[in-house]
């Protein structure tokens, strides 16, 4: 009965622990993409999310601004009333030129983590357009984002892994497991 218990215990606490490692509120897809050159001014920025947002008044948002630093966005961003991991922030109409910076923070409904990031791109009328990087990474939560796309480490600046990191952190908390399950059952051992 015991090694039952410590068993449960055990598959309790690693599952607990790979799912702190997953839970953050971050981009899997944006529009305009990551390094997009884009012909046309967008109307607008939209990031999906691997998980849902909080509503909290000021934890979910996006700012764009341009190369000097200004801020280009006049109003706060909304989460989608249908899809609570859709955050968007219109654009004025007349957007010069240049390069822009999307920076975005969000809070995760799952377990209120916050998590911020940036990316960029480029709105050149006499540009080569390209979409960028509209996939950022796979939901590895199973959700449903798209699995066309590889992970890209450089995509944000900050927080940002490969897949590989996902890996050891994976197999970081399954030898945490094993650890904690060997010493349970010693210590079970040494009481019978």
């Amino acid at each position: 009965m015991l090694k039952a218990i410590a068993l449960g215990t055990g598959v309790a606490l690693s599952l607990l622990i790979v799912g702190i490692a997953f839970a953050h509120a971050e981009p899997t897809n944006v529009k305009p993409g990551h390094d997009a050159v884009l012909t046309m001014a967008p109307a607008e920025v939209v990031l999906l999310m691997s998980q849902e947002m909080a509503r909290q008044a000021g934890a979910n948002d996006i700012v764009v601004q341009d190369s000097s630093g200004a801020e280009v966005t006049k109003q706060p961003a909304a989460i989608d009333s249908a899809n609570r991991k859709k955050l968007s922030v219109p654009l004025p109409a007349g957007l010069a030129p240049g390069t822009y910076t999307v920076r975005w923070r969000t809070l995760s409904a799952d377990d209120g983590d916050p998590k911020s990031g940036n990316y960029a791109f480029k709105f050149d009328p006499s540009g080569t357009p390209s979409p960028g990087k509209e996939v950022l990474r796979e939901d590895l939560l199973g959700g449903d984002t798209p699995t066309a796309g590889a992970p890209d480490p450089s995509a944000l600046g900050t927080g940002w892994e490969s897949g590989s990191v996902w890996v050891l952190v994976a197999a970081v908390a399954v030898a945490m497991f094993a650890l904690g399950a060997g010493t349970t059952f010693v210590l079970v051992q040494k009481r019978e």
